[in-house]
């Protein structure tokens, strides 16, 4: 361990930690381990703590914060604070863990996942350094800086400063909820306010109220600290410790089947959805998180959100029509991001009113095709946020004429009777055989015809092709081509056979020759034999 015998090396150390810090937070390239930082981190606080009197105001130790435009003092993080998926029914839930799981190559038989609820509120992150409370930062993001609130934190309830059971731990980061109860909000709250915005609002501001801070609670959700890798362990021990856990709801194995997890994951759902209305807090879902923080890591992360675990958000309860007046926009302090809000005709929603509703970017807002006067649908998502879900179009006017023309009326006068018989194709009545289909059609062209203005007239028949008198009929025809397909066949066997005999009677007349030659060349030769 770094020993700090006098001022000059005391003064020396904090530039060369204040340097490395720098590198760390800002550059993202450390030069040294977090074993040597923290030793030179601790090697100040040591020093710090026997000669009070000669504390830097630039020390680390004292001030690890810069300041941003709006005077607030932003704190350097090890690690960002992400938000996670936001899901909205059970197969999706069980889609996105099967999803990390395949991607971390983790074996699902024994692969627990913790079911707790979610608060809504002021995400806030506190580290602890040898047991006492040093940083606390508030906001998340990508960034891997926080907002400073280390004076308010010292007046919300379920925070240690100091933890017995830490004070050899270099350094232990609890990541929680700060929220209001819903009893001390009904206490607290103003008019238009929610409990989410109301404990945003006391979180930031510059400088801290005791008197407001007082109502707000801390519950942690992560621990981040050596040797700790179940979650499930880590809440029971900050549970003993004193803290305020978000409460687990239950515990599910991964090594089922993906119909088995999702019947679990609704069932559990249906179930919460029951018991929230009981809860002191607000809510608006559960969070699934996998219990072995060693997979956390490999499951990596995005830039908005972290993937060893996931958000299901409870459906809107509250809902209420209004009219809505007009909008207006406000610029983020951090960002400069421009938020359109709509104004609408004063509700009332879980006992408390509310006129105004944040539609995010511009792009979202005008999806929405809100105009002044027309009626709108709001609602409080997780009974804390109140949302713009729908414009409500008038109901359109009913077209009687339209609806008249669908109807398969045919006018009179389009209607051509012909008084010729009516018939039907040949090829009809040899693909449609059934008699008494015909014999019904029969039937019902017999029936007196009752002429009215408001009944359809029926349609007109085809013809029946019956042949005319000199016609030949279509037995005739079929008599005449099998007459002329014999006679062709009769003609090639002609033909054949004549060939057959004009080949055979040349052959008889060679042979015929082929003899009297022969004679003729052995006759005389005989003959002088005779004379002999």
């Amino acid at each position: 361990m770094t020993k700090i015998k006098n001022f000059d090396d005391y003064r020396a150390l904090v530039d060369v930690v204040k340097m490395h810090d720098y590198r760390y937070f800002r550059l993202n390239c450390p030069t040294i381990s977090d074993e040597e930082y923290d030793a030179m981190y601790f090697a100040l606080q040591e020093y710090e703590e026997q000669h009070a009197d000669e504390i830097l105001p630039d020390s680390p130790t004292q001030q690890c914060y810069s300041e941003n435009g709006n005077g607030k003092r932003t704190v350097a993080r090890r690690t960002a604070c992400l938000s996670m998926k936001k899901l909205h029914d059970a197969k999706s839930v069980v889609k996105y863990l099967r999803a990390q799981q395949k991607a971390a190559n983790i074996n699902g038989k024994g692969t627990e996942v913790d079911v707790e609820w979610k608060f809504d509120g002021e995400t806030v992150s506190l580290v602890y350094r040898r047991g006492r409370l040093s940083e606390a930062t508030y906001g998340h993001g990508k960034e891997l800086f926080g907002i400073d609130c280390l004076d308010h934190m010292k007046y919300v309830n379920g925070v240690e400063g100091y933890v017995e059971q830490w004070k050899d731990e270099d350094r232990v980061e609890l990541r929680g909820e700060v929220i209001i109860s819903l009893e001390e909000f009904a206490r607290y709250s103003k008019a238009g306010k929610s409990p989410r915005s109301t404990s945003n609002g006391i979180m930031s501001k510059k400088e801290a109220v005791p008197s407001e801070c007082i109502h707000l609670e801390f519950h942690p959700f992560r621990l981040i600290a050596d040797g700790v890798t179940l979650h499930y362990y880590a809440m029971d021990e900050l549970a003993y410790r004193g803290f305020l856990t978000c409460g687990f709801v239950e515990q599910i194995d991964l090594g089922k089947s993906d119909d088995e997890l999702t019947q679990d994951v609704e069932r559990i759902v249906c179930t919460a959805e029951v018991e929230r209305e009981k809860m002191p807090y607000p809510t608006d879902g559960l969070v699934f998180k996998f219990d072995n923080y060693d997979y956390y890591d490999r499951f990596g992360q995005t830039d908005h959100d972290a993937k060893y675990n996931c958000a299901f958000k409870f459906r809107p309860v509250f809902k209420a029509v209004t009219t809505y007046r007009g909008h207006h926009t406000t610029v983020g302090e951090k960002t400069g991001k421009v938020t359109y809000v709509a104004d609408f005709d004063e509700v009332e929603m879980n006992g408390h009113r509310f006129a105004h509703a944040n539609c995010g970017s511009e792009r979202t807002f005008l999806q929405k095709c809100l105009t002044p006067g027309c009626k709108i649908e709001v609602s409080l998502h997780g009974d804390v946020i109140v949302c713009v879900d729908r414009k409500i179009e008038d109901e359109p006017a009913i077209d009687e004429n339209l609806i008249i023309e669908e109807k398969p009326i045919i006018e009179e006068e389009s209607i051509a009777i012909d008084e010729e018989p009516l018939v039907i194709d040949e090829s009809e009545i040899v693909l449609h055989p059934e008699p008494h289909v015909i014999e019904q059609d029969i039937n019902q062209s017999q029936e007196p015809e009752v002429e009215s203005e408001s009944t359809p007239q029926p349609k007109p028949k085809r013809k029946r092709n019956y042949p005319q008198v000199g016609e030949p009929t279509l037995r005739e025809e079929r008599e005449d081509n099998t007459a002329r397909r014999t006679d062709g066949k009769l003609s090639v066997k002609k033909v054949f056979a004549g060939a057959l005999a004009v080949l055979m009677a040349a052959s008889m007349f060679v042979v015929v020759l082929a003899f009297a030659g022969a004679a003729l060349f052995f006759l005389p030769m005989m003959g002088d034999v005779v004379k002999k």
